[in-house]
């Protein structure tokens, strides 16, 4: 019951809060200073972040609680091994095969009204797990799942980046994405402690009441007025898109957008390279007879956090490019340094310089696929930046397996070094090819 019980309790903190945030907003400004006005239009923790963060936190905690207990539930219809590693891969190809359509859908149809429906199935999927008795039934259920989180997801995401103040967006991506990794760090302890004293259908009965909270959440989030004032304003400058295109010129059927593919590639990347990692670390730490690895992940989590804490404030003192360059560079030295090391104390420093560069590469680069779209079209942005995020994730986890067929463990570390040296120069040709045509 503490999992329930702490639920609800952060769910009356975020209430508090909102309360006060709708205090603060409802003060005038008329008569401040042109600076404090500023300062107020700069605010990230507005009323409306506080409600869409919360709510895709309360979400992140749902799918983390399945992706700890999904494969043991198939374990306990009588599923073989093989179904229950397929468990993710169901949710994960449904949720990745979706997430071009439901980019247009959310430019086209607005953020709040895909947030809720995608969080409404959610919620029933998650009601339903404990109803269930069939194999099929579970694998169709996991598929809608998918669906659904993609949808909340995306849109979530998209809402973000909308009440967020362009100055402060990677500042605030980061926060957005700083609540997912704490609930990546309690749901799996409480969703285990809970299923060992209750079973699996109070489990799902307990997840789908906190995703019944989130939708509660979000039916209070009020983000298509101000992405109608963006596109507005951002129309009326000039007429024209980022790409430089009319917007009325624009093609409706176009599922990513082109302006976040760039900052997307470079994501690519990244995760192909990090789920080695996250994938085959304790492998490598048992070829190498080296214990207590679990320690690695505790300081990466620790370190991803301080990560994303400090990147607004780097971002707004130094170009993104930089920042990026610099963090690929980290991230290189920190795979490279995994598959030499041959004590924990070695892989417990990589973890800090790879936790360090992972939490601040995934946020700059999101704001930069974010804010080189149009307004209009963050949907998408967004869709295309966790389509490359999702597929690296995926594609690696199976590529390095294949690979370790062939090859030594130290060597899987050594080619997951490479990508992003491989990044880093997809950016710099990039960088140059934009240099020559503005000449």
């Amino acid at each position: 019951m503490m999992f329930t019980y702490d639920v609800f309790w952060m769910a009356k903190t975020i209430q508090s809060i909102l309360c006060l945030l709708r205090e603060v907003d409802r003060m005038p400004t008329a008569g401040l200073p042109a600076a404090l006005e500023r300062a107020s239009a700069d605010r990230i923790w507005t009323a409306e972040f506080v409600k869409v963060t919360a709510a895709t936190t309360l979400v992140r905690i749902c799918t983390q609680v399945q992706i700890v207990t999904m494969p043991l539930f198939f374990y306990h219809l009588g599923g073989s091994h093989t179904l229950a590693g397929l468990s993710m891969t169901f949710f994960t190809l449904a949720a990745l095969l979706t997430r071009p359509f439901i980019g247009v859908a959310l430019d086209a149809y607005g953020r709040k009204p895909i947030f809720l429906i995608g969080t409404a199935v959610y919620m029933i999927s998650t009601f339903l797990y404990g109803f269930i008795a069939f194999i099929p039934a579970l694998v169709l259920l996991r598929i809608l799942h998918g669906v659904s989180f993609s949808a909340s997801s995306t849109a979530s995401s998209t809402i973000a980046s909308d009440v967020l103040p362009e100055r402060r967006m990677t500042e605030g991506l980061g926060y957005f994405g700083l609540f997912g990794t704490l609930a990546v760090a309690v749901a799996p302890t409480a969703a285990l402690s809970l299923l060992e004293t209750f079973g699996f259908s109070a489990l799902y009965g307990a997840t789908g009441a906190v995703a019944l909270i989130a939708l509660l959440l979000g039916i209070g989030i009020h983000s298509d007025r101000s992405r109608r004032r963006m596109a507005a304003s951002a129309e009326s400058a000039d007429g024209r898109s980022d790409a430089g295109v009319p917007a009325a010129a624009r093609p409706r059927w176009m599922m990513l957008e082109p302006r976040a593919i760039p900052p997307s590639v470079i994501v690519l990347f990244v995760s192909l390279s990090t789920s080695a990692v996250t994938v085959f670390l304790p492998t490598f730490a048992i070829s190498r007879d080296i214990g207590g690895i679990g320690l690695f992940y505790t300081v990466q989590a620790a370190s991803m956090v301080v990560s994303r804490l400090v990147i607004g404030r780097w971002a707004a003192r130094s170009k993104p490019n930089a920042i990026v360059i610099l963090n690929l560079i980290f991230l290189t030295g920190a795979l490279a340094g995994i598959g030499f090391s041959r004590s924990l104390w070695e892989l417990l420093g990589w973890a800090v310089l790879f936790g360090f560069a992972n939490g601040c590469l995934v946020p700059q680069l999101n704001a930069m696929a974010v804010t080189h779209a149009d307004p209009a079209n963050r949907g998408k942005a967004n869709a295309t930046f966790y389509i490359a995020l999702d597929f690296g994730i995926g594609v690696g986890a199976a590529g390095w397996g294949l690979a370790l067929e062939a090859l030594d463990m130290q060597w899987i570390f050594t080619l997951a070094a490479a990508l992003p040296v491989v990044a880093m120069m997809t950016f710099g040709i990039r960088r140059r090819t934009r240099t020559g045509r503005e000449r």
